[in-house]
């Protein structure tokens, strides 16, 4: 838990420490200049190109933190040693649906035996293993899908996150070469950047909170 949210705030100052910098860049006659005394002015192409480059480490960290909340429960599952009896139902779930690219990708005549291997494991009195496999995490997250990861894990939904889906399509058309960086860039500016980072902390926030109130309360327990 502390090295979830530990990380969570190191990646939220390095937001905070890139809208500084391109605050200063977007200004009116910005100059870099280097310890030899050298001066490079800043184009507008290069603060568009800085200023569309925020979706891109937006993105980077609602996935990484939906994604750090969810292996920081599989952490405490392992450090408990339990095994698939002694975890919720929506945790178990997610177990079988983590075993399903192996079901799908083996031959026709191994499909009985794989099945069975797996039920096996789960009703055995080996520990519990999801790997690295997160359900309802496909590289396209907006706000309603980080919702309905929360909804598969039992952890409580954030609500809001207006910003979420703008974020992703603007990351997925850089990501892609659907647009070029200063097309993106060429209509924002550095206070409605701030607004919308400021809104995507505050969703983040309560999903680090919920996160943390599920593993306090054990809610990752069969009762």
């Amino acid at each position: 838990m502390q090295a979830f949210t530990a990380e969570y705030h190191k990646r939220k100052s390095e937001i905070d420490s890139y809208i500084e910098l391109i605050s200063i860049l977007d200004n009116d006659g910005a100059i870099l200049s280097d310890i030899d005394g050298n001066n490079f002015p800043i184009n507008a192409v290069q603060s568009k190109v800085c200023k569309a480059s925020f979706y891109l480490l937006l993105y980077n960290l609602i996935e990484a933190t939906v994604m750090n909340g969810i292996t920081s429960i599989y952490d405490r599952i392992k450090d408990e040693h339990l095994m698939f009896n002694d975890i919720k139902e929506d945790l178990r779930r997610v177990w079988w649906h983590s075993k399903s690219e192996s079901i799908i990708s083996c031959s026709k005549n191994e499909v009985t035996d794989t099945v069975y291997n797996h039920f096996v494991d789960a009703i055995n009195t080996s520990e519990i293993e999801f790997g690295r496999f997160v359900s309802g995490v496909s590289g396209n997250l907006s706000a309603d899908g980080v919702r309905r990861v929360c909804h598969k894990y039992g952890i409580k939904p954030v609500s809001d996150g207006r910003d979420l889906e703008s974020i992703k399509v603007n990351r997925n058309n850089l990501a892609h070469g659907n647009k070029s960086f200063s097309d993106i860039g060429q209509d924002l500016t550095i206070p409605e950047l701030i607004e919308i980072k400021d809104r995507v902390f505050i969703f983040l926030e309560q999903y680090v909170v919920n996160v943390n109130s599920y593993l306090d309360t054990h809610s990752y327990r069969h009762t």
